[in-house]
């Protein structure tokens, strides 16, 4: 019995003692903007963009290393950060005359600024 009791001990230390778990963030839609227009996060954490626009919408990052899309109205979709993703991304309709985005947002490994 001893042997049991040990053992259960030993896992139940080794799950207090793991890393915190990746963390999800949510990133709205809007018709011309991303709220928020900059997402703290962390490598391995998980970013669920939610369509509040009210038209369908594609996201595609800075490199065009990903794209998300298109979101229906009120649809969602996720995206894992992993190391070596591009963390600016625009809306690919807001594309302007001159090849800039005019609805842009971004993820930061950075610490959230206080407020």
């Amino acid at each position: 019995m001893k042997r049991v009791i040990s053992a259960v001990a030993t896992v139940a230390t080794l799950f207090a003692a793991s890393p915190v778990a990746a963390a999800e963030h949510m990133i709205l839609i809007l018709e011309d903007a991303y709220f928020p227009q900059v997402t703290y996060l962390e490598r391995g954490d998980t970013v669920r963009f939610v369509n509040a626009s009210g038209t369908a919408h594609n996201i595609i990052a800075k490199n065009d290393s990903w794209e998300i899309g298109p979101i229906a109205i009120d649809g969602e979709a996720t995206l894992l950060v992993e190391d070596g993703v591009q963390k600016t991304f625009y809306d690919v309709n807001s594309a302007g005359e001159n090849g800039g985005y005019s609805v842009t947002g971004q993820m930061s490994y950075s610490s959230a600024p206080l407020q």
